[in-house]
């Protein structure tokens, strides 16, 4: 993998990538990221920290989710490199 800094896509870029799968927007929990993205926990974890992968959004004290148009868009960008 190629390490490069992930920049969150702009609004027509989420529309565009959510397009191309067939998929509407919604957050992903980290069963379903691991099953997108490929990555182990740890490894995300580590990337995310780094600024290589997208940011997760807390949405309580113990619950995080993803953003399912960053996570796409994540993946065309490794594609790209």
């Amino acid at each position: 993998m190629s390490e490069q800094t992930f920049v969150l896509p702009s609004e027509e870029v989420r529309t565009q990538v959510l397009s191309q799968s067939g998929q509407c927007e919604r957050l992903v929990r980290e069963p379903d990221r691991k099953m997108i993205t490929g990555v182990s926990r740890t490894q995300w974890w580590m990337m995310e920290r780094q600024g290589l992968a997208p940011q997760r959004v807390r949405l309580s004290a113990h619950c995080v989710a993803w953003r399912l148009s960053d996570l796409l868009w994540w993946i065309e960008q490794r594609k790209a490199a």
